[in-house]
């Protein structure tokens, strides 16, 4: 195995993936927040802890889309890096369908059962109306929270995460006009945000539904027949850690509410309402870089690209340690989130603040937690994903609720202790695993080294003399694999031409550094993988074109590259995360 591989690509497709799906989460979030504010400024402050009680409600619903849409969209992910687009389709068509049935079915049965959720939520009888007003309009049409959701993971992950952004930030504006008219002018309070909430989706399908019609698109919808419900089923497995750690996180958020307020009354629970929408804010980073983890990780799987996965999820705690900083930082302004929660008083805006800097200890070890619970879930690590995601939140939960019992003035430092307990505890755990697997995985994210074949890792300048050096090594790599002589000699002269093409026709800034070359070789066959961060070109469609005059320049390329879509049957192209892929398969 050659591996001389470095993460400038890798990086390269991060933040084009991570900057539009915050953009996209932080779009999403600020329309949750500015429910909140305008509430808080047109109708009073009970409304953001009446959000925060509902907040359970709305995050299982969603659970409910993660669950059918999560795991597709991973699935979906190696199908495309495998050069599947029919399989592709399989999930992601099961997992539309499931939300058209199931969803609707579902929405429909929790708005008959509002009265049950109510008592659910709370018992107490002063803080029911409030919460039940915003149900009575939300829970009919959540499902189209769900259909919204599975639509911008697909789009993001056939890499145009800026289609979906547009989307986003399309519905977002809706929400906040409606949110304005129907709460500030028309004095529907609750009832008015929910329906703005609604607006925001039904923008996100109707717009990114277009994208399913283009040539591009890598999904075509149809009915699953008579496999779909083993797909269906595999649907579930794969989302299942996810699915699983944002039901417990609503459950969790119902759970710390009532300590809370038995402990500390409506201040504490108002405090712990603020914290817990900071917690939101935080998350659109975490969702940012997850969904990142999930869409190239999953790419990169299919790839069979252990090692460009292994680079990517050390870039994503890194990226997402520092994005949380963020927040953290902004919650140590005095004063600065208080305000926009309607806190004017002195006093109160002093004991929010230090509340605030106390709960942001917590966003770090949240956050790294999270993204390696990613990290195994896209290695199909059921057990260890769903432990981590039930570990982190029953601690937290147990550790609160000792304070409150025995020290409920120290209660708010009960969040930061249970989560960097934990933290320690998974690093902990992972470390002794890697030990006794022989150090064949790595001791922080578990990635495995190896998947049994051979693999051929390179990232290669744009000059040409390096583009033979590593040439030769792919000759001498291929040479040691059990293709026929006819295979490799093919294939050789697929990668001489692919790879001269990118070096000699690269220009910008990308000329200083390297584009990427992956091999992988078992008993079933050999995967090559040519990445690049030049501007879109499509080698596949030059090739196709007539080059009548072979004595130019121009003709000789097309030439070239006409000669590659002869000798591999099985190639293909698609411009990703900002990068060219070319994909090989013999």
């Amino acid at each position: 195995m050659k591996t001389d591989r470095n993460s400038y690509l890798i990086s390269k497709a991060l933040k084009s993936f991570v900057l539009a799906s915050i953009l996209t989460a932080a779009a999403g979030q600020l329309a949750s927040t500015f429910d909140a504010i305008v509430l808080a400024q047109f109708v009073g402050e009970e409304c953001v802890s009446a959000l925060s009680l509902v907040m359970p409600v709305t995050t299982f619903i969603s659970c409910l889309g993660l669950l059918m849409a999560f795991g597709a969209n991973a699935l979906a992910a190696r199908e495309i890096g495998s050069h599947n687009l029919e399989g592709a389709s399989k999930f992601f068509s099961t997992a539309i369908w499931s939300i058209l049935t199931i969803g609707i079915a579902f929405s429909l049965l929790m708005y008959a059962g509002i009265p049950v959720i109510m008592d659910i939520i709370t018992d107490e009888e002063a803080l029911r109306d409030l919460p039940a007003e915003y149900l009575s309009v939300y829970v009919p049409g959540a499902w189209l929270e769900m259909l919204s959701y599975a639509l911008c993971l697909f789009v993001a992950t056939d890499g145009h995460p800026r289609k979906v952004m547009m989307a986003v930030f399309a519905g977002v504006l809706v929400n906040a006009v409606v949110d304005v008219l129907a709460v500030g002018f028309l004095d529907w309070g609750m009832k008015g945000a929910a329906g703005g909430s609604l607006a925001q989706y039904a923008v996100n399908i109707l717009l990114l539904t277009l994208y399913l019609r283009q040539p591009a698109c890598s999904y075509s919808l149809k009915w699953p027949g008579r496999k779909g419900f083993r797909c269906f089923v595999e649907n579930l497995k794969e989302g299942a850690g996810v699915s699983i750690s944002n039901i417990l996180m609503a459950v969790s958020v119902l759970l710390i509410s009532n300590i809370v307020y038995n402990a500390l009354g409506e201040p504490g629970l108002f405090c712990w309402s603020v914290c817990l929408q900071m917690l939101l804010v935080s998350a659109v980073f975490i969702n940012g870089v997850m969904e990142s983890l999930f869409a190239i990780g999953g790419v990169m799987l299919g790839e069979h690209d252990l090692r460009g996965f292994d680079l990517l999820s050390r870039r994503a705690l890194i990226t997402v340690s520092l994005l949380v900083l963020v927040i953290v930082v902004l919650m140590y302004i005095p004063g600065a989130v208080g305000l926009l929660f309607g806190v004017e008083d002195p006093q109160e805006l002093a004991a929010l603040d230090h509340v605030l800097r106390i709960y942001s200890l917590v966003m770090l070890p949240f956050a790294l937690t999270l993204v390696l619970v990613a990290v195994y879930q896209v290695l199909e690590m059921i057990v260890p994903s769903v432990i981590c995601a039930i570990g982190q939140l029953a601690t937290s939960i147990f550790g609160i609720w000792l304070f409150a019992t025995y020290a409920p003035s120290l209660l708010w430092w009960g969040f930061p202790l249970t989560s960097f307990l934990f933290l320690l505890g998974q690093l902990f755990v992972s470390f002794i695993y890697s030990r006794r697997q022989g150090c064949r995985v790595s001791a922080l994210t578990l990635i495995p080294y190896s998947e049994g074949g051979r693999t051929f890792d390179s990232s290669v300048r744009y000059q040409s003399d390096e583009v033979y050096t590593i040439l030769r090594n792919i000759d001498a790599f291929l040479q040691e694999s059990k293709m026929s002589e006819r295979d490799q000699f093919h294939l050789n002269l697929c990668c001489e031409e692919l790879m001269t093409n990118i070096a000699q026709h690269s220009q910008g800034h990308v000329v200083d550094h390297s584009f990427d070359v992956h091999i992988y070789s078992d008993d079933k066959g050999t995967c090559v993988a040519l990445k690049d961060g030049g501007k879109p070109f499509n080698p596949l469609f030059v090739g196709k074109r007539p080059t009548p005059d072979l004595s130019s320049k121009e003709g000789g390329e097309g030439l070239g590259l006409c000669l590659i879509n002869n000798l591999v049957e099985n190639i293909s192209y698609k411009y990703m995360y900002g990068l060219n892929i070319v994909l090989i398969k013999i």
